[in-house]
């Protein structure tokens, strides 16, 4: 009866309330946004030896914009080496707004990609740190030579539109730069697990796989309307290159803003042009030729199911989107003739629309002019897909499963030597959609499993380095929906979110490291919505946050907790003793 009657309170008020989110008074709502991720990247025990405010700007009807621009002149009191470059990203919404994808791209190659959240109050404030330093090359290019230092570009894309809601983004973009050493650091490269490992050794050189004319159009980044849409970069590279690992940047628009969440189109009555499935496989070709691919991670979007469960705490991946990683090296030997060879980027299954970009980063040979290289084997067979689904009307469910196993070898004669570069990969991904009470009812299921392996033999025979990474990524989501009086949407979720990580490092048959990542995230709540209307007139929403992280020699804990929009626990811990505590 106490639910009716509450329904019936919000079917009488619903009326007058506007289309879009309701402002929340500032008071209700804890105004800064968080990301309960990696240890902060800005220590307080070493500060950095110079910081640069490189692009401030006011983001308020820029759609169809280009992007925002400014000069970048390194700074000569601070030198090369830097053991650790951050870039912070701190923006601030002047009033309620929908969420936003923006980035920042120095000379046309990709540092960060990032979702805004959903302001719901004047004064919303929030701050993404990004540890760049595996982009040093792009920084060192810049400081010149004999103390003359050259100008770079740093720009910024972010669409937003005052047509509906108020609200505009007031932006800054600062680079911090480190010298000497790092005291009292326990987690010296603070990056994911994952790119600490393949950029041990920040790269020689970084060529942006992008659109070039990005300053003056919409943006450096690549759209992929659909599967068959494959944009490519015509990209030469020098010719004492040794290793080579395609870095791409991606994020899902439109009808796949929710892919994770799709049924199959072909039994599905009514099902339009979002319903083809949960299925999607990022990948590159090098002339065509396909060079490997990732099954992405299903980032949720801070205006997606239910904004009021982002708010004030980002979903795992928003606030810094993930990269995802192709090592190259096998294939060097097509592209070291001076060429140009194109590096196209594509999406398996896609439908419109995805924003591509890549960096490709590599290594050279600085005692060689010119180093050798050839195939061993490619073998790369299309990931195995089945599709099922039975459907009645709008009930029923489809099921997708995928799996496959890829492995790429080629070998490099530089100056240490003769190194033969094996990738392996193996990829089992399931996705299940039931729905249910005339399509009032829905549940979606998804996991997936990668398994990566990168091994660098010398002569053949001794394994100089290998890098093993396992990666799990289950997803649940219930949602169901109740129609009320005055063509309202009554709507409940929950949400339960995982991303496990291990990471195994050998060096000269020696275990060096051992790294662990569990991310997980569970969320609940209701809101209300005018009948064909995206943007809620009321919600609620509640989300817990484990963060843990351990390596060999240090461990990392965060706990959140977030009601109604206001942070109820925040616990922070580099203890290993701690973490032992709160897991018991």
């Amino acid at each position: 009866m106490r639910n009716l009657l509450t329904l019936l309170i919000f079917t009488v008020t619903f009326a007058s309330t506007a289309s879009s989110l309701l402002r929340i008074p500032a008071a209700n709502v804890t105004l800064e946004h968080l990301d309960p991720t990696l240890p902060p990247a800005l220590t307080t025990k070493t500060p950095p030896k110079c910081s640069v405010l490189v692009l401030h700007h006011v983001f308020a009807n820029t759609a169809g914009e280009p992007p925002a621009v400014s000069n970048y002149t390194h700074p000569p009191e601070c030198p090369f080496p830097w053991p650790r470059v951050v870039l912070e990203l701190t923006i601030s919404a002047s009033d309620v707004q929908k969420d936003r994808i923006a980035a920042v791209w120095l000379d046309g190659a990709e540092l960060l990609r990032t979702a805004t959240p959903v302001p719901m109050a004047p004064g919303t404030f929030w701050t993404v740190q990004k540890d760049v330093t595996r982009y040093t090359a792009l920084f060192r290019r810049l400081c010149g030579s004999s103390g003359i230092t050259t100008t770079g570009i740093v720009s910024m894309m972010l669409e937003n539109s005052n047509a509906t809601l108020p609200g505009v983004f007031a932006a800054n973009v600062t680079l911090h730069f480190y010298r000497g050493p790092l005291s009292g650091e326990r987690f010296g490269y603070v990056v994911h697990p994952t790119a600490k490992d393949l950029y041990r050794r920040p790269a020689d050189i970084i060529l942006p796989v992008s659109q070039d004319n990005g300053e003056c159009g919409a943006g450096f980044w690549f759209r992929v309307e659909n599967d068959t849409d494959i944009p490519a970069a015509a990209v030469a590279i020098p010719r004492n290159t040794q290793r080579a690992v395609l870095e791409i940047f991606a994020s899902y628009h439109a009808h796949d803003e929710s892919w994770y969440a799709n049924p199959l189109r072909s039994a599905y009555d009514g099902g339009g042009s979002f319903a083809n499935g949960g299925f999607r496989q990022i990948y590159a070709t090098v002339d065509g030729q396909f060079a490997g691919g990732h099954i992405p991670f299903p980032v949720i979007y801070p205006g997606s199911i239910n904004p009021y469960f982002w708010s004030p705490v980002a979903a795992i991946g928003a606030f810094n989107l993930p990269t995802y990683d192709l090592d190259l090296t096998p294939f060097l030997s097509y592209l070291l003739d001076g060429q140009p060879h194109e590096i196209g980027l594509g999406v398996r299954d896609s439908q419109p629309y995805w924003l591509l970009a890549g960096n490709l980063h590599l290594w050279v040979d600085e005692w060689s002019d010119l180093v050798s290289a050839g195939v061993v084997e490619i073998k790369a067979p299309p990931l195995k897909v089945n599709r099922h689904a039975e459907w009645r009307n709008s009930d029923g469910g489809s099921e997708i499963n995928a799996e496959g196993l890829v492995r790429f070898s080629g070998w490099v004669s530089s100056s240490e030597g003769n190194m033969t570069t094996t990738v392996r990969q193996k990829v089992k991904f399931r996705s299940q959609v039931e729905v249910q009470n005339r399509g009032a009812v829905s549940q979606v299921e998804m996991t997936n499993k990668e398994r990566t392996s990168i091994a660098v033999l010398k002569s053949g025979q001794q394994t100089i380095s290998r890098v093993q990474v396992f990666v799990e990524a289950p997803l649940q989501l219930q949602t169901s929906r109740v129609k009320a009086m005055g063509g309202a949407l009554f709507e409940k979720a929950r949400v339960s979110h995982q991303l496990q990580e291990v990471v195994n490092l050998n060096e000269n048959g020696q275990a060096l490291e051992v790294s662990v990542l569990m991310d997980k995230q569970e969320a609940e709540g209701s809101l209300l919505k005018r009948d064909g209307q995206s943007q809620p007139v009321w919600g609620s929403g509640s989300s817990r946050s484990s963060y843990k992280y351990r390596d060999r020699n240090s461990c990392y804990l965060r706990s959140l907790t977030a009601v109604e929009g206001i942070v109820k626990a925040d616990l922070m811990s580099a203890s290993c003793a701690s973490t032992e505590m709160a897991e018991a």
